[in-house]
């Protein structure tokens, strides 16, 4: 029974010794971080959720599900541009400007976004014209809105067109996110 006490304290020590050993990595390992905090990046966007009488966690079960981000080049200039959507805001596209610069572009490109509750997103070149549209996926189960997906094709010139009803995306089924790729291998894109 003593042999069985002192090693479980040498198995303590021994585990104490070595978290000890791992807290000074971790500081040896910030200094050379793979990821910084760019805090004047020009990227202003928070999904802020509001419990609201009659609309929160208890009456709708995924009051925390959303938020979707998608980055890629929506103009081809070589610069990785991010689209965020929001919940209970406006959704937000951010054109890269290079030097980890970014603009908003939201207004003037019209992909804000009319509906609520936006979950996923994805850029997609789903007209096959070499420029990435927008397509937002929404879930909110908001009275008033009927909560249908979104898709904002490309128009060339920083300026997006929402035709989800024309293509046949604008469906209603409370989507959280949705992917592109050639199912039946006909050439063009199945959702």
């Amino acid at each position: 029974m003593i042999r069985f006490k002192n090693l479980v304290v040498f198995g303590l020590l021994v585990l104490v010794g070595f978290s000890c050993t791992q807290k000074e990595d971790k500081v040896t390992e910030n200094k050379n971080a793979l990821f910084v905090l760019r805090e004047d990046a020009g990227i202003d966007f928070s999904n802020n959720l509001k419990d609201i009488d009659g609309y929160n966690v208890f009456s709708y079960r995924n009051f925390y599900n959303g938020g979707g981000v998608a980055i890629a080049d929506i103009n081809n200039d070589g610069l990785s541009d991010v689209y965020m959507t929001s919940n209970m805001e406006e959704n937000k596209l951010y054109l890269n400007k290079g030097n980890f610069q970014f603009e908003d572009i939201t207004e003037k490109s019209r992909t804000g976004g009319k509906k609520a509750w936006s979950t996923g997103v994805v850029m997609v070149d789903i007209n096959s014209d070499r420029l990435l549209d927008i397509y937002v996926c929404n879930a909110g189960n908001i009275e008033g809105d009927d909560q249908k997906n979104e898709l904002f094709i490309n128009n060339g010139d920083m300026t997006f067109s929402e035709k989800a009803e024309e293509y046949g995306l604008a469906d209603n089924g409370f989507t959280t996110h949705a992917a592109f790729f050639d199912y039946d291998l006909d050439g063009d894109l199945d959702v």
